[in-house]
């Protein structure tokens, strides 16, 4: 089936760090400006427009950070707002979204989590059209008790405000595992991860265009069935937002953690015929450069293994949006 609506399909990444905020170093962000000054002498800059132009043009990693907000994806879609995680980058969401008509209390946003780790809820509680009355919000995930574990953060030992005292229309649903669920014609699926305390990824089907949400998960000792049923989950996927918090050594220092690797990525990226998939849940402590190490060693990788798959490769970044 042909999609006559692929330019509703856009998706954007407010948080893609794991674990806590973090923020950059003073010595990265010397090193970044360093670079860019050096950079500067090439070029004819008498004015301001053309020092604008300048920084315009500069490459995205050059000129800004990947990010240190935690986990938090948004896909427009058929006019439906759709969350994935409310770690901290839900909270400038919000603000984005208060300029549209949730700031009038009209809006309706659909919140899916994959497991009430902090990282991935923190940021629900800084979530603004929560406090706007007439918005319609309506949390999903498959763990039992949902309700409660997002209630518990805003408990006053914790948080000035209750869950209850929200002012906005704040519904739960339960999934069950591995149910399809359909957003007036966008399919939204789960599949059980492998993290402690249960991780779940999603994947959104819309036409013949694809998403695959897949965080917090750890691949090592799995049955080739299992494997198998990963593969399938994500067979075909437009993007792959994948969890590669650890590199090798470190997969195995912290084994039974529940990341990944950006290898195995590439891996299951080949075997499940992705179009692109981007790395995600970076450590708090990986500076960009760092990160800008492990995609150039994941795609010589994928160079290597496998010549002849067409794979995009990238690494997820806050303010990245792509159009499906």
């Amino acid at each position: 089936m042909s999609n006559n609506n692929s330019e509703n399909i856009k998706l954007s990444f407010w948080g893609v760090r794991g674990s806590i905020p973090s923020s950059p170093d003073p010595v990265e962000y010397d090193s970044k400006l360093l670079q860019i000054l050096k950079d500067s002498q090439k070029h004819t800059l008498k004015d301001e427009q053309s020092l604008k132009k300048y920084i315009d043009e500069l490459p995205i990693e050059m000129k800004r950070f990947v990010g240190n907000n935690t986990s938090c994806v948004y896909v427009f879609i058929n006019n439906i707002h759709i969350i994935f995680d409310a770690g901290s980058g839900i909270r400038r969401l919000g603000e984005y979204f208060m300029k549209r008509e949730f700031s009038e209390g009209y809006g309706t946003a659909h919140i899916f989590l994959s497991h009430t780790h902090w990282d991935h809820i923190m940021g629900f509680p800084y979530f603004l059209p929560a406090y706007t009355s007439g918005n319609d919000i309506t949390i999903y995930g498959v763990h039992n008790g949902l309700e409660q574990r997002i209630s518990n953060q805003q408990e006053d030992e914790y948080y000035p405000v209750s869950l209850s005292a929200m002012g906005a229309n704040i519904d739960f649903i339960q999934l069950r595992k591995e149910e399809t669920i359909d957003l007036d014609g966008v399919q939204i699926n789960n599949k059980m991860l492998n993290h402690p305390g249960g991780s779940f990824g999603y994947r959104i089907d819309y036409y013949d265009k694809s998403i695959v949400y897949a965080t917090d998960s750890e691949y090592k000792n799995i049955s080739e069935d299992k494997l198998n049923k990963f593969i399938e989950f994500f067979s075909g996927a437009d993007v792959l937002i994948f969890d590669a918090q650890f590199t090798i050594d470190e997969s195995i220092e912290k084994e039974n953690w529940g990341h990944s690797t950006s290898l195995q990525g590439v891996d299951f990226a080949a075997m499940a015929n992705i179009k692109h998939i981007l790395f995600y849940h970076h450590d708090p402590s990986y500076s960009d450069q760092k990160l800008m190490t492990i995609l150039k060693d994941a795609i010589a990788y994928k160079n290597k293994r496998y010549k002849n798959k067409d794979i995009k490769i990238s690494i997820a970044r806050e303010g990245l949006e792509l159009t499906l």
